[in-house]
């Protein structure tokens, strides 16, 4: 996988699952319906729909894989309280998260794939230093998350 495609995966995924900065995270977070990116990107109409058909297309199956590792998740959190609970238990529930996972992985790495394909090499390579500053403002970011949180 070439740098730009692993920055563009990097970005959809860490956007869908953190929100953009300054914004409230949300599972599923529309990059190309956000105005910055539509500018920046200068995507076109056809672009914009073509970017929500390969989500509407794949929603589902992320809906549902995320639930079942949610669930999943959780049983081994259980299994792994249980005082009673042994190493086979632990390794069957610890493998079906796994699996999970990485069929989650799987569905979001194949939506990254399908939308790096709708954009041009140039709005590649813009959205590759979106990402980079993106990921700078989440980092600059980070440290007063934490104080905050610790009351400080």
């Amino acid at each position: 996988m070439t740098m730009p495609a692993k920055f563009f995966m990097c970005l959809v995924l860490s956007v869908a699952l953190l929100g953009w900065p300054g914004e409230a995270p949300a599972q599923g977070f529309k990059w190309w319906q956000h105005e910055q990116f539509k500018e920046e990107l200068v995507l076109t109409v056809e672009q914009v729909t073509r970017l929500e058909e390969v989500f509407q297309a794949l929603q589902p199956t992320l809906k549902t894989q995320k639930e079942t590792l949610d669930q999943l998740e959780a049983r081994l959190s259980k299994i792994l309280n249980d005082e009673h609970a042994d190493e086979a238990m632990v390794l069957e529930a610890l493998e079906r998260v796994e699996t999970a996972r990485g069929e989650l992985s799987k569905s979001r790495t194949l939506m990254s794939f399908r939308m790096r394909r709708i954009l041009t090499a140039d709005q590649n390579v813009k959205m590759k230093a979106l990402h980079e500053r993106w990921e700078r403002e989440r980092h600059n970011r980070s440290p007063q998350r934490s104080r905050n949180n610790r009351g400080l």
